[in-house]
């Protein structure tokens, strides 16, 4: 059965991008790893939040993005015209939420990894007690300013276990098993 992570990159405050919304200063000290390569190769299909799913051109999924595996795209409004897409990468706009989202990724990815990308739709899965895996890499900047990853979720109280722990030449990367 398919289990559903969470990965993402986050500035030591807890920013997931910056005062003007960009994250490239965060990806500036991000070096590829045996360990993100294998959780590549374990992924089955992708979650992402719309506005996430906006930051690259929508046929330019199906020509270069990393996880070329069935793509759910939780939102309330879909485009008008349908993305490209091939062979193993498609893309669903879901518009019934988070919940349906994962319950499609499941099936699709078969024995696979769900991977949820994006702050806002990470937020609303873990608040229904979605997200099984966190994968959190932590960039060398204070970034001050931007969009927090957990914040509004001062009601959740969650225990995590530390499942491993790397270190590239840059910035640390800790993966934890959510405790619920």
């Amino acid at each position: 059965m398919a289990k559903v992570c969470f990965g993402m990159i986050m500035s030591l405050d807890g920013f997931v991008n910056d005062r003007d919304g960009e994250m490239g200063k965060l990806y500036a000290s991000f070096e590829p790893n045996e360990e993100i390569n294998n959780m590549m190769a374990r992924t089955g299909a992708v979650i992402l939040g719309r506005r996430t799913f906006d930051l690259a051109d929508a046929d330019s999924y199906a020509v270069d993005y990393e996880f070329q595996v069935p793509l759910f795209v939780v939102t309330h409004h879909p485009p008008e015209t349908h993305p490209n897409e091939n062979d193993r990468l498609t893309i669903t706009f879901v518009t019934d939420g988070v919940e349906s989202a994962v319950q499609q990724a499941k099936e699709a990815a078969g024995e696979k990894d769900v991977l949820i990308l994006g702050a806002d739709v990470f937020r609303q899965a873990l608040r229904a007690g979605l997200v099984e895996e966190l994968q959190m890499a932590i960039a060398p900047i204070l970034l001050g300013k931007g969009l927090r990853l957990f914040e509004e979720l001062e009601e959740l109280e969650i225990q995590l276990e530390k499942i491993r722990a790397i270190e590239t030449r840059e910035q640390v990367e800790i993966w934890y098993k959510v405790i619920q």
